[in-house]
């Protein structure tokens, strides 16, 4: 093995040659073998010559047991993982940051970083190993990795739930034959929903924007959701501004109760919400911040609302919301929205589409029919994204229906 380590430098001198190789053989075999990293030294077609005391310790071998044999023979490698450092070997000349599974001589799996150099000694062509033990790093890997599968299935779970909650396709279009509704959650489940009711000859339709997105969000938008068909269904509330001023107070009471143990939470609800009476051909509508877009005769029209939080778990402000109301005409299309959809980054600058750009797209849309509206707004805005490689920033959602 000594002969490996002979110089090759053309030194005339034979006495300062000789030094030179012993000093150099010397601090080579030091580094070698007091390296903390697994190392070996083998013949091209990878039999053992050389290896140091890091993988005598971690492999469990003497240097009697490896040298003049490879590997796979040893059952360091397998002969699945033998063959795929071989043929990246062959293919790039060198192995480089590669994970390569291990077999200590007990039967443990060790996980490594590998690389593989061509170097020469003393004339001949030799591979330089070196093995980073990871085998903590993948164990650690795999439990985050089993975690986030399991948080990701409940996830999944809750949005079936959630789903399950909102009223379905059918169920809108029973209700408001003319009509869409485009829910892109940012993450699985959301904080933006709508709610659809219909109760005698009114109508009731609201867009919601909850705090957040993502796990927080989609609870306060059940709540929301629930307390909203209370309202109607156990209280007969049918005034929207009625509805709104009574969604602050029950959350009052919930504040209360979690005061006492948590710190007061500041979440908050942006509404829009509208009653249609289709017998009398009026509109009641009231709402948080929310605004609702009427086109008629192919004109814009924003029904501003009140600027008054919904400050969900904080105690009631005693603001009351204003109870609007509009005559109605058939062929009218009401946009409800979150802000989702005008604050996306994207576009060739990676800008937001703001709201001018989201009514001149209402606009261009209004007479098509509901299924192709939504197709061209949903297209629109993954096309907008895509532009500059954003991803969606918040839940985006679009409730559109036309008087029929």
């Amino acid at each position: 093995m000594d002969d490996l380590f002979l110089d090759t430098f053309q030194i005339k001198d034979l006495d300062i040659a000789t030094k030179l190789v012993k000093e150099s053989r010397t601090g080579f075999l030091k580094l070698f073998n007091s390296s903390p990293v697994c190392m070996s030294i083998t013949t091209p077609e990878r039999v053992f010559v050389k290896a140091n005391k890091k993988f005598m310790e971690r492999f469990q071998y003497s240097e009697k047991e490896i040298i003049g044999r490879t590997s796979t023979e040893i059952g360091i490698l397998d002969k699945e993982e033998s063959k795929k450092v071989g043929n990246i070997i062959r293919e790039k000349g060198k192995l480089t940051n590669e994970i390569v599974k291990c077999i200590t001589k007990n039967g443990e799996l060790v996980y490594t970083i590998s690389s593989i150099e061509l170097i020469e000694i003393n004339g001949g062509n030799y591979l330089m190993s070196s093995f980073l033990d990871i085998t903590k790093i993948i164990e650690q890997q795999k439990i985050i990795e089993k975690q986030h599968k399991e948080i990701l299935e409940s996830i999944n779970y809750a949005r079936h739930i959630q789903n399950s909650i909102f009223p379905s396709k059918e169920q809108i279009e029973e209700i408001l034959p003319e009509s869409f509704v485009l829910a892109k959650p940012k993450n699985i489940v959301s904080g933006d929903f709508y709610w659809i009711k219909k109760l005698g000859n009114k109508i009731f339709v609201s867009a919601c924007d909850c705090t957040g997105h993502g796990v927080p969000g989609a609870l306060i938008s059940i709540i929301g959701f629930k307390l909203l068909s209370k309202f109607i269904g156990e209280y007969r509330f049918s005034n929207p501004a009625a509805i709104l001023n009574q969604l602050n107070k029950e959350f009052t009471v919930a504040n209360k109760r979690i005061a006492a143990t948590v710190q007061e939470m500041k979440d908050g609800m942006d509404i829009a919400l509208c009653t249609i009476d289709v017998s009398t051909m009026t509109m009641e509508y009231a709402g948080a911040y929310n605004p609702i877009y009427l086109v008629r005769n192919g004109e814009l029209i924003q029904l501003a609302v009140d600027k008054i939080p919904i400050h969900l778990f904080t105690n009631y402000t005693g603001k009351e919301f204003n109870n609007y109301e509009i005559k109605i005409e058939r062929g009218d299309t009401f946009y409800l929205f979150s802000d989702g959809y005008a604050d996306q980054f994207g576009g060739p600058k990676g800008k937001k589409f703001r709201y001018k750009n989201f009514q001149e797209l209402i606009l261009s849309v209004h007479s098509m029919p509901m299924i192709e509206q939504r197709e061209i707004f949903d297209r629109t805005l993954e096309e907008w994204k895509d532009a500059s490689g954003d991803e969606q920033t918040d839940d985006i959602l679009i409730v559109g229906f036309k008087v029929t």
